[in-house]
């Protein structure tokens, strides 16, 4: 009896080891559906960023500066300055993300001193930007400016991307997928209003090796835009959802 009490004893720890593990493979399974879940409600952004590689470079282009103010409006609001503040705001979010970004320009500045071709001082400029991106070989770049129109009715944002290329026109969509999502549906709750990807031959999508795209952000001649255009939560919201793009892209 007393060796059969002692054979009992030295069983029970296998008993409770067993239980500990099953414990162990309930909770593990538990994480997995609640990541699973997680992924689902976020609209697949977890893996989106778990499938791209971390310290891919991202050329960001605030269109005009210096001289060159880009369009303005009556109260003396000019695009140059809207152009880098959202910029600088999209490489703080790109950052966040892993993402290496260079910038065409961090401050109030032109590019023509840049480029040494025999030219207009606007096609320096425009020829330093490319430069900039072809040298840096990015996975992408985006080209931020500010839309104006006679009719100013014409408001929204509108991604322009190179008519022969279909990474270009691929970034375009998803670009523009983020922005209805992030910044009309979410935001505004405008069903409305959606950005739209258009074909154009602008010199900085047709003479760079990358695939790019041109983002209008808004008008300046519209009323509803121009007071978005210098709304800081606004402003981040575009840049967030820019991002947001960049990383569908880079993950395809």
């Amino acid at each position: 009896m007393r060796q059969g009490e002692k054979m009992k004893k030295k069983r029970k720890p296998k008993v409770f080891i067993g239980k500990l593990n099953k414990r162990i493979l309930f909770l593990v399974l538990v994480l997995l559906v609640m990541f699973v879940i997680i992924a689902f409600l976020s609209n697949t952004r977890i893996f989106q960023t778990l499938g791209r590689k971390s310290g891919e470079v991202i050329v960001v282009d605030p269109g005009h500066g210096g001289i060159d103010g880009g369009t303005s409006d009556s109260s003396g609001l000019l695009e140059k300055d809207i152009n880098l503040d959202v910029s600088l705001k999209l490489k703080k979010e790109l950052n966040k993300e892993g993402f290496n970004v260079i910038m065409t320009r961090n401050k109030d500045e032109s590019l023509e001193e840049y480029s040494n071709v025999n030219a207009s001082r606007y096609k320096r400029d425009l020829n330093a930007r490319k430069t900039i991106v072809n040298e840096n070989k990015p996975k992408a770049f985006i080209s931020i400016h500010v839309n104006s129109n006679k009719r100013s009715s014409a408001r929204g944002v509108q991604v322009y991307y190179y008519p022969t290329s279909d990474e270009s026109r691929r970034l375009a969509e998803n670009i523009c997928e983020s922005i209805n999502e992030i910044v009309y549906r979410d935001y505004l709750g405008d069903y409305d209003l959606e950005a739209q990807p258009m074909a154009e031959n602008f010199f900085i999508l047709r003479e760079t090796e990358a695939s790019g795209v041109l983002v209008e952000i808004g008008f300046i001649t519209n009323l509803e835009d121009n007071k978005l255009l210098q709304d800081n939560k606004y402003k981040k919201k575009i840049a967030i959802a820019i991002m947001e793009g960049i990383k569908m892209y880079s993950v395809k």
